[in-house]
């Protein structure tokens, strides 16, 4: 690991502000585009380090993007911070320490920007769990010139690059003809017999479809009382695949149903495919290696998925497909009886805001800067990055 001493020294220096960072927003959740305190602590930390920052990005009054420029020519690295906490839950997915660690990253890689020429950026990406807040900044192009980008998430192990699944989402609609359903059924169109069939077929589908697909669905709208053919009812799907494009397809797949549905039954149907719906996040192996590496040099027993995807969903997928992306997990700890904790958990709020689980994002702030490092310093690294990203489409 190259300048190890320097990096302690640097992290050293900035932990009590960073330990505070942490315990401000872990003590004080605020749901996503409302995360007004974070937003304005973050801001208020880096523009002391003298990173040039630009507030209310995309649209957003939680984003930001604070740079850092070197006089040499060199890479863009970015810096992921998020901190948008969940509803009722707060800090259960440990967004505290994302943002903790994104920023004491950026802030701990400034020196060498300096050292080595290049940039850094710290993006302060708001509302993961909800709207995407990295949505409107990739319609941007915010990301676009990127060598690489860095994201550390907390967890119940500890890992390289962790692939996300793609998520998808749309409506479905049925319309139809009320009537009195003793009096005159024959002059009904039943909505809510063409959402049943849909539901059947959804059913059916299940069974030809690949073992990482997940689809789930509720009626939101299924009629008013039993004596009144439905002439309306509505109901909302989700496509989950470790692969964007077999989530896309199990969205037609569905569109294609619900008209077969409409045309069996009489109706009429209108599917709306939801905006914003999050890609697979494609794990550059060359950063994820490093960073992993790393990981292990300060004592983590690092599992290493090696570009294989698992469930759960993120808006870094979509950063991933415009430029190079890792997102390691990091361990929190054993939960009481040992077992693997969940994220959104009530033991991962609790590990989030501890000493033990802000000193363990302490260590990934000085994996994520030696990361940058090499990125700053090794020419054929960045080649080899750049020849992988090539690829994320396959």
């Amino acid at each position: 690991m190259k300048d190890r001493e320097r990096i302690e020294q640097i992290v050293a220096d900035l932990s009590p502000e960073l330990i505070k960072l942490a315990k401000d927003i872990h003590a004080n959740p605020e749901v996503g585009m409302e995360e007004f305190k974070a937003y304005a602590w973050q801001i208020e930390l880096i523009k002391k380090y003298g990173f040039e920052i630009e507030e209310q990005v995309s649209g957003m009054p939680t984003a930001y993007i604070a740079s850092y420029k070197s006089d040499k020519p060199g890479p863009i690295i970015g810096m992921i911070s998020e901190y948008d906490a969940l509803p009722g839950l707060g800090h259960g997915c440990g967004h505290n320490l994302i943002c903790m660690i994104g920023v004491g990253a950026g802030l701990a890689t400034k020196e060498f920007v300096d050292k080595y020429g290049g940039e850094v950026r710290i993006y302060g990406t708001p509302a993961e769990e909800s709207h995407g807040g990295k949505l409107p900044m990739l319609a941007d192009g915010r990301f676009d010139d990127l060598d690489a980008c860095l994201e550390v998430h907390p967890s119940c192990m500890s890992t390289d690059g962790w692939g996300s699944s793609a998520l998808d989402g749309c409506t479905v609609e049925f319309f139809g003809k009320p009537s009195h359903a003793a009096a005159a059924p024959e002059i009904g169109i039943n909505a809510l017999d063409a959402m049943i069939l849909l539901f059947n077929a959804v059913g059916l589908m299940r069974q030809q479809t690949k073992e990482d697909v997940r689809i789930h669905g509720v009626i939101t709208d299924g009629g008013v009382v039993p004596g009144i053919i439905p002439d309306y009812t509505k109901a909302v799907f989700y496509a989950r695949a470790y692969r964007t494009k077999d989530s896309v397809d199990i969205l037609n797949r569905i569109k294609a149903a619900a008209e077969g549905a409409a045309l069996a039954t009489g109706c009429t149907t209108k599917v709306t495919v939801d905006e914003g719906a999050y890609m697979d996040t494609v794990t550059n192996q060359a950063i994820s290696r490093r960073a992993a590496d790393y990981s292990e040099e300060f004592g983590y027993k690092v599992k290493r998925f090696n570009g294989q995807h698992t469930q759960g969903a993120s808006d870094l997928g979509n950063v991933s497909y415009r430029c190079p992306c890792v997102q390691l997990m990091c361990k929190l700890g054993d939960s009481p009886d040992g077992s693997d904790f969940g994220l959104h958990t009530h033991y991962l709020l609790e590990r989030a805001g501890s000493d033990e689980g802000i000193a363990v994002g302490l260590d990934y702030v000085k994996i994520l800067t030696a990361t940058a490092i090499d990125v700053l310093t090794e020419p054929d690294l960045v080649k080899e990055i750049h020849e992988e990203f090539k690829h994320v489409n396959d």
